[in-house]
């Protein structure tokens, strides 16, 4: 089985002998891809829940109401007036998230640029298949010969 291969073959391919390493040109490696952050740095809704329900505390308390010894301030009855101070975290948490999200590679591009380079992948994706299925199929040339 050393005859030529499929003309869409490349030329190591249709050498008889294996190639050697020198001969194989090398593929340029793959830029790294940053890995994703973690759903702890988009998820505030525990911490907002924590605001609100130390708030809603506060309004089914009689006023003047003090927290008990045993419970810290984080975690007591939040005042109206302490609501700004208390948000603090979130609004932290918020700040990180973004310039996490703004730090992604193509964050910037539209969604039209990504159509665009799905719609190319995809159709190089249906060539690489026909290529694939070109040279798995028998050449009809050599099944009519015998």
């Amino acid at each position: 089985m050393s005859g030529t291969a499929t003309p869409h073959a490349p030329p190591s391919a249709r050498a008889s002998a294996a190639p050697t390493g020198t001969a194989t040109p090398a593929q340029a490696p793959q830029p790294a891809v940053p890995a994703l952050p973690p759903p702890s740095t988009f998820d505030i809704q525990p911490d907002l829940h924590r605001i609100l329900s130390r708030l809603i505390s506060t309004s089914a308390q009689p006023p003047g109401a003090a927290p008990t010894p045993g419970q810290s301030s984080a975690d007591g009855p939040l005042d109206i007036q302490q609501v700004t101070t208390a948000a603090t975290e979130v609004k932290l948490k918020l700040q990180k998230a973004r310039k996490t999200v703004m730090a992604m590679l193509d964050i910037d591009r539209s969604i039209e640029d990504q159509q665009d380079e799905i719609e190319f992948l995809e159709t190089r994706i249906a060539k690489l298949k026909a290529a694939l299925q070109e040279l798995a199929d028998p050449p009809q040339e050599a099944a009519d010969a015998d």
